[in-house]
């Protein structure tokens, strides 16, 4: 029985096709912790991660849920979950054990890193104290990169590299395999420790590095599932991809699939670059005095 079928099994009313909070990949139904009855339809169940999440409450248990909705006693609910994949859907986000690639160093030491940073207008000794940034020298699985740990409550839970070489043939960014992170990088939004009660979403680090605290990204052009939800999480978002239609078109996306839930949501369209990363000052602080301050 997949989990669907459960809810229909026991009439748990299930947001209709075309409702604002219905959309693709998402079973919606009312929250009974903070929902009930009130047609509102805040939480949802992954179709394909196979977990629970509210956008008020956050991750949910999945048996425990089930047993609200439905009044049953917990040994049925599990007879109930049995078929379902419970083991993922009880842990949201698999854990794995974090790894540090050889060769991580302080910056300091560095001098190609130093000067890469300084010609795209960075101050190393900042990113090194505020983000964590340290690099990798001569190591061959990750040589002459930039070191990026990827922070959640205080802790390294994952990283990326970035290539501080301009040879067109290697790949600009090789992140943490699976095994070797406590969280997966596409469930948490890089930055967020920082963010307090507004966030502008951007797609890479240096994006967030040159705006400052208060922005995230999502480590990458895609964003998943677990990201939308932790983004809703901030009363005011703003989305500052890439200036190019294809990005825009991304941001666009993005900004509907948030609208309809409390909050605000603004697209920003970088009039003085093409990413936040080569952005003008004046126009950084003004988005930071329009949305963070």
């Amino acid at each position: 029985m997949t989990f669907a079928e459960i809810l229909s099994e026991y009439e748990i009313e299930t947001a209709p096709e075309g409702h604002h909070h219905s959309r693709e990949g998402w079973i919606q139904f009312d929250c009974p912790k903070c929902g009930k009855d009130s047609h509102k339809f805040h939480m949802g169940y992954s179709i394909n991660s196979g977990y629970i999440n509210c956008w008020n409450c956050g991750w949910a248990n999945t048996a425990e849920v089930l047993q609200e909705l439905t009044d049953l006693p917990y040994h049925q609910i599990k007879e109930l979950l049995k078929d379902v994949d419970v083991g993922h859907i009880e842990q949201a986000r698999p854990r794995g054990k974090l790894t540090i690639p050889k060769g991580v160093q302080s910056l300091r030491k560095l001098k190609p890193h130093k000067k890469y940073l300084r010609n795209r207008g960075y101050d190393w000794k900042e990113l090194e104290k505020l983000w964590g940034v340290q690099g990798i020298g001569f190591e061959k699985d990750y040589a002459w990169r930039l070191f990026i740990p990827i922070h959640h409550q205080g802790e390294i839970v994952s990283w990326t590299t970035r290539t501080i070489s301009k040879h067109p043939d290697i790949t600009r960014y090789l992140s943490s395999p699976p095994e070797q992170e406590s969280m997966n990088h596409k469930e948490i939004l890089y930055g967020e420790d920082y963010a307090r009660h507004a966030i502008v979403v951007c797609e890479g680090a240096f994006d967030a590095w040159r705006i400052g605290p208060g922005a995230v990204a999502t480590l990458g052009v895609g964003y998943s599932e677990a990201q939308v939800g932790r983004i809703l999480r901030f009363p005011i978002r703003a989305i500052c991809f890439d200036s190019e239609p294809q990005a825009q078109k991304r941001a666009r996306k993005l900004r509907d699939e948030l609208t309809g839930f409390k909050g605000e949501t603004y697209v920003i369209e970088l009039e003085s670059a093409k990413d936040a990363s080569e952005a003008s000052e004046v126009e950084i602080l003004q988005i930071r005095k329009e949305i963070l301050k």
